[in-house]
């Protein structure tokens, strides 16, 4: 990303575009139409919504958690009539609760659901969703942004018309660039949308990309970086790299139990692990001396959960080391706020299983 730029209209940047799109298909795995946009992971969100339905339509939000209510925000803002399907936090979406909705329903055009729920730390079941979603007229819509690259959403097995993710998470990058993955029931779905757009007009994108280019500027410091990055997932292994993140997601998951504590996700992502917190402890207190003492930057709780939970990412470039690093910070940090633990009893339940026979 430090190298001289590539000109964003000269010869060079077909192939640069054209290996992004050919190593983010890989990536989720899907063979749909990937187009790269200048923009944070809400902003490709409000993409999918702009793309697939027009004011008055119905649709249906699955959240169960900050950023699944955020399809409901983006609804809301183009005059779409949102049915909310919305569950306790900590809790995996029932898809047969989503069936239910759709049977009750039969209007609804768009289904919005997230892979991974990052206010909370749980992976809900896309693929049962999608299965159920198979049987009727509407769109399925995915947010992957925290879970592309640590699990797998292969969109044309699980029924996902449109997902996007971002380059912030498992594609490991700093923010700045939004990823839509767009099926062909999309592009007919876009032939009588009538949403106002223009800069989040996917059409645009199809039609200038068939041509090597985008309609407008992307960032052509994080197509380097994300060139580099696909090489570092290609080297790996996609299926290599999904086992790496439960294997961390697991140590962390054990070292909470080692150390008296819970995981708040009934059925956890391997993006990232939720820890509560015992009432005595301070959560911002808590992060705050990770940070300053340990250097190392966790998550903290969000909405009614700030300061009773902390999220411990493992999230896309990490090794074992800084698993480990994160575990004995987080003891660390539990020590000086007074919770009783055996010393040490973290990171050997860490150790264990990362080093545990698969």
């Amino acid at each position: 990303m430090a190298g001289t730029p590539v000109y964003h209209r000269g010869p060079e940047f077909p192939a640069l575009l054209r290996n992004a799109v050919e190593g983010v298909q890989e990536v989720f795995p899907t063979a749909y139409d990937v187009f790269l946009l200048s923009c944070s992971g809400t902003g490709v969100m409000e993409a999918a919504v702009a793309n697939t339905l027009c004011a008055g339509d119905r649709a249906l939000v699955v959240q169960a958690g900050q950023f699944g209510a955020r399809w409901t925000d983006l609804c809301m803002a183009y005059g779409v009539e949102v049915v909310e399907s919305e569950f306790p936090w900590g809790e995996a979406v029932d898809p047969q609760v989503v069936a239910a909705a759709l049977r009750d329903d039969p209007g609804l055009r768009v289904v919005f659901a997230t892979h991974s729920e990052t206010s909370t730390g749980v992976l809900h079941d896309i693929a049962s969703i999608g299965e159920i979603v198979r049987g009727t007229g509407a769109l399925l819509v995915v947010d992957g942004v925290s879970s592309v690259a640590a699990h797998p959403l292969p969109l044309e097995a699980w029924n996902v018309d449109l997902a996007v993710t971002a380059s912030q998470k498992g594609l490991m990058l700093p923010p700045g660039m939004g990823i839509a993955a767009v099926g062909p029931r999309v592009w007919k779905a876009h032939l009588r949308c009538r949403l106002p757009k223009y800069y989040w007009d996917l059409e645009r994108y199809r039609t200038s990309q068939e041509q090597g280019r985008a309609p407008a500027t992307l960032p052509v410091t994080l197509l380097a970086g994300l060139r580099a990055a696909l090489q570092m997932l290609r080297v790996e292994g996609i299926r290599n790299v999904w086992a790496r993140h439960a294997r961390h997601a697991l140590a962390v998951r054990q070292s909470a139990a080692a150390l008296g504590l819970t995981c708040f996700a009934r059925r956890p992502s391997n993006a990232l692990t939720a820890i509560v917190l015992p009432e005595s402890v301070d959560g911002l207190a808590l992060t705050d001396y990770m940070r300053r003492e340990c250097g190392v930057v966790v998550g903290g709780g969000l909405g009614d959960y700030r300061g009773r939970m902390v999220r411990i990412s493992n999230l896309g470039h990490v090794d074992d080391a800084g698993i480990l690093e994160a575990v004995g910070a987080f003891e660390a940090g539990l020590r000086k706020a007074g919770w009783g633990f055996e010393v040490g009893a973290g990171i050997e339940a860490a150790q264990c299983a990362l080093t545990a026979e698969s």
